[in-house]
C-alpha cells in the first residue's frame, strides 16, 4: 500500500508540475488566460528566474562581467571638462546603451534594446555582445551585434528605424565624408559563417574571408560591399594573406577609417584597413580597386587606425605576440639562455608620412600602469591634446597625457566586486552633442 501510495502521490505532483509549467509558459508568452492572477505569476516566476539568475553570475559571472582589482577599485578623475562615453552592456534579459558623463560621473541617457527583439532574427547567445554605437541626430543611435548578422539604428525611445541583416558584422564603426558607415563584415547563412576555402600542401581548408561593408546611416541599405581575398589578390598581395599566423582568419579585419578630406598622401574616400592577424594595415582605394601604401611597422595586433593630420595617422598598438601556434614538435637541448620577450603594456604610435616614422604617444604612462590589452582595444586623441584609451581586456577606461592620468575609472555592474567589459566606448565632448542635436 505504501508504494501504491508514493506513486500515486508521484502522479498527482506530476500533473501539478504540469499544469504550473503551463501556466507559467503561458504568461511569459504574453498569455492572459489566468485573468487577474496573469502579472502576480509572471512577476513570481520572474523573480525565481533572477534569483537563479544572480546566483549564477555570483558563482560564474559571465564574461561580460570582469572581476574588479584591488588596485582598480580607486579611480583617478582630474577631468577638467565634459568628455562623455557612449558605451553598452548586458544587463539580465536585455541590453543598455548609456551615454554617460565620465566628469561627473553621471548618466545623461539610456537606450534599451530587449534580448528578444535580436533573438527574433537570429540564436542570441549570452555572451553576445552590443558595440560599437554611434550617437546620430536627435538621440538616434546605430549599433551592432558583434559576430551577428544585426546592425540597427532606433530613436530616443528605444524603436528600431532599421536592422541590416546582410552580413554578419563585427568591430569598429566610422562614417565617411558623406555621412554613410563603413563596416568589416562576414558571409553568412542563416547567422552561421561562410568561409572561402584555400589548399594548402594539397589539403583544403575553410577560412574566414572578411568584407568591407559601406551602409547608408539613413535608410539601413548596404551600399557597397568587397571581399578581402579580392582586394588582395587583384592588387597582386596574396604574400601578405601567407604572412598571418591563423590559417581560418587570415585577415581579421578590425577598423575601416575613411579618409573625410584630401592630402598630399591620400584622397578623399580612401579608406584604411587594419587587420590583426597580420599585424598589417593598407591604404585603399575603392573608386579605382588599388592599394596605394602598405603599413608594417613596430607594432603587433593592431587595432583602430585613425588620420588624425594631412600628413600623419595613429595605431593602437597591442604589442601582442601571437599564441597558441600549432607546430610540430622540436626537440631542444636543455639551456639556462632566458631571454624575456614578454611585453607588458600596449601603446599609441604616430606614424609621420613626411619622415616615415613611428612615435608612442605618452608613452611612460603606459609603461608605468602597465596598460595593456592583447586584444580588442580602441583611443581618440581628443583636440585638447589627452588620450583617451580603452583598455579592452582589464575594462579600464583612461584619459591621459604629457603629465600622466587624468582619468582611471570602470563602469560599475550590478553585481559587487564586478565591473561591466567596456563594449568600444564612444567619446563625445560638448560642441559635438550640440552639433548631433542633442540637448544636455
Amino acid at each position: 500500500m505504501k508504494t501504491i501510495r508514493k506513486i500515486a502521490l508521484f502522479i498527482i505532483a506530476l500533473f501539478f508540475l504540469m499544469i504550473w509549467s503551463g501556466v507559467i509558459r503561458n504568461v511569459t508568452l504574453g498569455g492572459t488566460s489566468m485573468g487577474p492572477l496573469t502579472t502576480p505569476i509572471k512577476s513570481f516566476s520572474e523573480g525565481i528566474s533572477n534569483m537563479k539568475r544572480t546566483y549564477e553570475y555570483i558563482v560564474n559571472a559571465p564574461d561580460y562581467y570582469i572581476k574588479t582589482k584591488e588596485e582598480d577599485r580607486e579611480g583617478i578623475n582630474n577631468l577638467g571638462y565634459n568628455l562623455y562615453g557612449l558605451y553598452s552592456f548586458r544587463n539580465g534579459n536585455e541590453y543598455k546603451i548609456q551615454l554617460k558623463n565620465f566628469k561627473d560621473n553621471t548618466i545623461k541617457y539610456e537606450w534599451i534594446i530587449p534580448e528578444d527583439r535580436l533573438s527574433s532574427r537570429y540564436s542570441v547567445d549570452e555572451n553576445d555582445r552590443l558595440y560599437p554605437a554611434m550617437l546620430m541626430d536627435n538621440k538616434d543611435v546605430i549599433v551592432s551585434c558583434n559576430e551577428r548578422p544585426g546592425l540597427f539604428r532606433v530613436d530616443a525611445s528605444s524603436k528600431e528605424k532599421w536592422f541590416n541583416g546582410d552580413f554578419i558584422y563585427h568591430h569598429a564603426m566610422n562614417t565617411d565624408s558623406l555621412g554613410h558607415i563603413w563596416i568589416p563584415g562576414a558571409n553568412h547563412d542563416k547567422g552561421k559563417l561562410v568561409p572561402r576555402k584555400v589548399s594548402l600542401d594539397g589539403m583544403e581548408t575553410d577560412y574566414r574571408d572578411d568584407l568591407i561593408v559601406q551602409v547608408d546611416a539613413e535608410t539601413g541599405k548596404t551600399l557597397y560591399h568587397k571581399s578581402l581575398t579580392e582586394i588582395f589578390t587583384e592588387n597582386k598581395l596574396e604574400y601578405l594573406i601567407n604572412k598571418s599566423p591563423y590559417t581560418n582568419d587570415p585577415f581579421h579585419l578590425n577598423d575601416i577609417q575613411p579618409a573625410l578630406f584630401s592630402s598630399l598622401y591620400f584622397e578623399e574616400g580612401d579608406l584604411f584597413l587594419s587587420f590583426r592577424s597580420p599585424s598589417l594595415i593598407i591604404q585603399y582605394r575603392p573608386k579605382v580597386n588599388k592599394v596605394i601604401k602598405i603599413f608594417e611597422g613596430p607594432f603587433l595586433f593592431q587595432h583602430d587606425v585613425d588620420i588624425i593630420s594631412p600628413n600623419s595617422i595613429a595605431i593602437l598598438n597591442n604589442n601582442t605576440i601571437a599564441t597558441q601556434i600549432i607546430q610540430k614538435e622540436i626537440e631542444f637541448k636543455p639551456t639556462n639562455q632566458t631571454v624575456d620577450r614578454k611585453i607588458n603594456h600596449s601603446n599609441v604610435l604616430i606614424y609621420n608620412f613626411d619622415e616615415d616614422t613611428y612615435t608612442p604617444l605618452y608613452e611612460e604612462p603606459f609603461k608605468e600602469h602597465s596598460i595593456f590589452t592583447d586584444a580588442e582595444g580602441l583611443y581618440r586623441i581628443l583636440p585638447n591634446g589627452d588620450l583617451f584609451f580603452e583598455e579592452q581586456g582589464s575594462g579600464i577606461l583612461w584619459v591621459l597625457n604629457e603629465k600622466g592620468v587624468v582619468l582611471k575609472t570602470t563602469l560599475e555592474s550590478n553585481i559587487n566586486g564586478y565591473h561591466y567589459l567596456p563594449n568600444w566606448t564612444t567619446t563625445y565632448l560638448d560642441n559635438e552633442l550640440e552639433a548631433l542635436n542633442y540637448k544636455l
